[in-house]
Parts: structure tokens; C-alpha cells; sequence
């Protein structure tokens, strides 16, 4: 069994146990979501790949892509023209090298394919047009019984469901990372992720999980220029701890600004560093900081380490997308902090991931 099949395994059975009841279950061996519906590739209940809007075959790198004429959304040259260039995501991670359209076929060729590289199809983001989840209260749209509601909004999904509206999980799509500037014991690092993840789980946004089996260093093993993977590694400086020269307060946690979960998990950690126990003295080795944290909203134009900063939490897409993908997104994200590579000087944990929910008939729509 490969690592993909197995990371998909095992994040199925995480859903099982953390996720919120659907009474709509997508899959019998666990529920992750009832997926978008304009995918062209899906992830089926065991994590094997399925055909979505388009049914597929792989050959000597290259991915072919091909669509019934009748089938709906968009296909063939309007899809393409739809897909995000080559230099963004999700393609970072991945070297294409050719897209040929022939009628309603797509065929896109990798140079040194990633291994299982139909999966990066999966990702809604090469769909075309698709619902897009919003992070602001929906309750009005709600109350007018709007059309095609997708929604993280925690308040506006309770509400919906106190009043009687169908909600169904539509997918677990963003996973939330920690960096840290030291190392320690893999076994230590672990456990305070886990520790600060249920935390989290427990007082966090709805449709909040642990995903523990997707581990850093496999992926940066496999998809980092010094594994057997593609991936383009940006040569992130590996700048070391900060914490030990860090005085007084200026000692932070940074998140994206406007981030609820994050701003929650970087909360998280700093309660941590509060406490008198084990996972406060690995923290704090971790960080090489030993007093008081806080939190720092880090907004797009001040993306990066700042010199306080001896934690972030970075946000990347998840669920469907290839592996891969993941770690080339996570990399940016990390910028200033030297996350790249398998035996990086930092450490990087993969603490969960929250959901999207599509609300009233955007649920009975989805299959």
C-alpha cells in the first residue's frame, strides 16, 4: 500500500472520530465531506481516485483528461482557460511541461512526475467555476433562502441548523500548520501537537479536526528536491531561533490576518506557554522563549517573519490536493522561517484541518 493510500486512510478514520455528524455521510468508512460537485476527480472513501467530471488514464508522465460531450460545466479549451498559470497553485510543486486540447480532451504532461499525479485533478481549484466558501456571517442570505450557500461561518451553520435547514459537511479543504524555530525530539513534537490540537478541536471553529496522520517530514521526504519528489523547493533562508534574543514582550505568534482558526491556534500556543507542565517546557524549547506570548495578525502585504516571531501558524489548502501541491503552498507561507527540506533546522507540525459546509439547497443539490 502506497503512503498516499495510506495518508488517505488514515485521515478517514481521524473524520470518523472528530468530525461533526452528518446525516448525510458520504462514505460509509468515514465522512469526509460529499465533495464539490464539479470536480473532475474525486478521492473515494478509501482514498483511491475516482472519476469525477472526467474520467482519466496516466501514461509516461503525461495525464489525460476526458469528458462525455453532454456532461456539464465547462470542458476541453474553456476549462483550461479557466485553470490558474503554471507559476501559481495548485500547479506549484509540480513541473508541466505541455497542455494539449483535443475536443473535449485535456492532456497535461509533468516532467519527473510526483508519484500519484492524477491526483493533483482532484483539486477543486482545476474544476472551473465552483462554489466558493465564504468566511462571513450568511445568516440574512440564510433568512432569504438564498441559492448555492457555502459558508465556514461558524454562527451562520449552527443557525442554519437550529432552524431546520439542511447542512451537510461539503469538504475538510484547509489544513492549519505550526512552525517553530528549534527541533526536538520527534516524540516531544508530537505530542504538543496533539496537546494544543485538541485544544483546539474542542474550543475551535465547527467542522474542526486533528489530522495526525499527515506528517511534515514524509511529504518534505518525498516531494522536496533532496527526496525522490518534484517539488521546487524556493530556497527559504534557515534564519534559527529567534526567542533567546527576543526581550520582554516582543514575543509572538503570528497568524493570517482575518483567520479565525488560526487566530485560534496561535491562542492555543500561547495558553501553552502560560502553563507550568511538560508541553510549556517543550514549547519553550521550541521557541527559545520563556516568558509571556502573544498574537500577531499578519496581513498579506507583511506575510513573513517578523523579529518577534518565534511561532506562526500558516494556512494551505487541503483535502483532495496532491501532497505535493500542499507542501509547495506551505513553503510560501512559511516564508523567512527555512521550512524546506527533510532535515530542516525548524519544526513543522500538522496540527488539522476545518471544513466547508454547503447550507439549504446548495446540500440538496450536491450528490
Amino acid at each position: 500500500m502506497s503512503y498516499w493510500t495510506r495518508l488517505a486512510l488514515c485521515a478517514l478514520v481521524a473524520a470518523c472520530a472528530s468530525a461533526p455528524p452528518d446525516p448525510s455521510p458520504g462514505c460509509e468508512a468515514g465522512d469526509g465531506g460529499i465533495g464539490y460537485p464539479e470536480a473532475l476527480l474525486r478521492l473515494g472513501c478509501n482514498g483511491e481516485l475516482q472519476a469525477g467530471r472526467a474520467t482519466w488514464v496516466v501514461a509516461d508522465g503525461v495525464v489525460t483528461l476526458d469528458f462525455e460531450s453532454a456532461s456539464p460545466g465547462v470542458k476541453g479549451r474553456d476549462l483550461v482557460a479557466r485553470w490558474p498559470p503554471l507559476n501559481q497553485p495548485p500547479w506549484i510543486g509540480h513541473r508541466v511541461e505541455d497542455i494539449v486540447v483535443t475536443g473535449n480532451r485535456v492532456s497535461v504532461a509533468f516532467r519527473d512526475p510526483a508519484p500519484d499525479i492524477a491526483r493533483v485533478f482532484a483539486d477543486p481549484r482545476l474544476a472551473g467555476p465552483i462554489a466558493t466558501a465564504g468566511d462571513h456571517d450568511v445568516r440574512d442570505a440564510i433568512d432569504r433562502s438564498e441559492q448555492g450557500i457555502v459558508t465556514r461561518h461558524g454562527a451562520s451553520i449552527e443557525y442554519a441548523r437550529s432552524i431546520g435547514i439542511p447542512v451537510r459537511l461539503m469538504a475538510f479543504d484547509r489544513a492549519y500548520l505550526v512552525v517553530l524555530p528549534g527541533t526536538s525530539e520527534p516524540a516531544d513534537s508530537e505530542a504538543l501537537a496533539a496537546a494544543v490540537g485538541a485544544d483546539w478541536v474542542r474550543w475551535g471553529p465547527v467542522g474542526t479536526r486533528r489530522l495526525s496522520a499527515l506528517s511534515w517530514e514524509m511529504i518534505s521526504a518525498d516531494c522536496s528536491p533532496a527526496g525522490q519528489g518534484p517539488a521546487a523547493d524556493p530556497g527559504l533562508p534557515d534564519t534559527g531561533p529567534r526567542g533567546r534574543d527576543a526581550g520582554g514582550d516582543d514575543q509572538s505568534v503570528s497568524y493570517p490576518e482575518g483567520d479565525l482558526p488560526a487566530r485560534q491556534l496561535a491562542e492555543r500556543l500561547a495558553s501553552t506557554a502560560l502553563r507550568a507542565d511538560a508541553m510549556a517546557a517543550v514549547l519553550a524549547d521550541l521557541t527559545g522563549a520563556r516568558g509571556r506570548l502573544t498574537v500577531r495578525a499578519a496581513n498579506a502585504g507583511s506575510a513573513g517573519r517578523a523579529p518577534g516571531d518565534v511561532a506562526a501558524v500558516a494556512r494551505v489548502p487541503a483535502g483532495p490536493v496532491h501532497p505535493c501541491s500542499l507542501y509547495a503552498e506551505a513553503l510560501e507561507g512559511l516564508a523567512g522561517w527555512g521550512g524546506g527540506g527533510a532535515k530542516s533546522a525548524v519544526t513543522v507540525l500538522v496540527v488539522g484541518e476545518t471544513g466547508a459546509f454547503a447550507i439549504g439547497a446548495a446540500s440538496r443539490d450536491l450528490p
